[in-house]
């Protein structure tokens, strides 16, 4: 398994991101979220991480938010670059993200929602499905909505 560095996503990385986001569409992301993308990387609600390989390349970005009077964390805009996946990049960043929000003790759960295509790693990792929604992101993109409950 290749070994990963995980570093605090700048400015300077939107392009990447948006490199990144790109590769997976229209599997994995439909062409019309790219805008709501921007928006989200210009606004961060929290704190936004990049993936880099051994040889410094970055192949992946994901974040998370603590919503305020909120006892639950939502992972945001978690990817991998198309042509990485499978290579423990997304573990990696998404065990990453675990445990950095584990830390907060206000924090007793993390929620995501996803796809059909997706949902199987998250749980993987722990994570159970509480909805799931037929073709609701768009056609053939079911939306799986997916808890990770901490024990403290």
């Amino acid at each position: 398994m290749t070994s990963f560095t995980i570093r605090p996503f700048a400015v300077d990385d939107m392009d990447t991101c948006l490199d990144i986001f790109d590769s997976n569409v229209p599997e994995f992301f439909r062409t019309d979220e790219r805008a709501g993308y921007i928006s989200f990387l210009e606004k961060l609600p929290g704190p936004y991480f990049l993936v880099l390989d051994t040889s410094g390349a970055v192949v992946g970005c994901g974040g998370y938010a603590i919503l305020d009077g909120s006892d639950t964390s939502d992972l945001c805009w978690g990817m991998v670059r198309r042509d990485r996946h499978g290579t423990g990049a997304g573990r990696a960043l998404t065990e990453f993200r675990i445990e950095s929000i584990r830390e907060d003790d206000r924090v007793n759960a993390i929620a995501l929602s996803t796809s059909q295509h997706t949902s199987g790693f998250y749980e993987r990792l722990g994570f159970r499905v509480v909805r799931a929604k037929r073709d609701g992101y768009a056609a053939n993109l079911d939306r799986i909505d997916m808890r990770l409950e901490f024990r403290r």
